[in-house]
């Protein structure tokens, strides 16, 4: 079942075109991320690799990503 699911997921990626990008920064630029602007790691980590990739805008509903000087968030 998971499986499948992975395999719709991989389906629509390829079809929208979609690039996957890597998870960029430093353990230590993840923990001072998190402390600096009191973000979860996960996001931390969504942020710090926008900011790596030059991504300036993001398309969220959480809005802890607004505490990010560098990215603009739209819901």
């Amino acid at each position: 079942m998971f499986s499948d699911a992975m395999n719709d997921v991989e389906e629509l990626i390829d079809k929208l075109g979609i690039v996957v990008l890597e998870d960029k920064g430093s353990f230590k630029e993840l923990v001072e991320t998190v402390r600096r602007y009191s973000l979860l790691p996960g996001d931390a980590l969504i942020a710090i690799t926008a900011r790596h990739y030059g991504i300036d805008t993001i398309l969220t509903f959480d809005e802890d990503f607004k505490r990010t000087p560098w990215l603009k968030v739209i819901p």
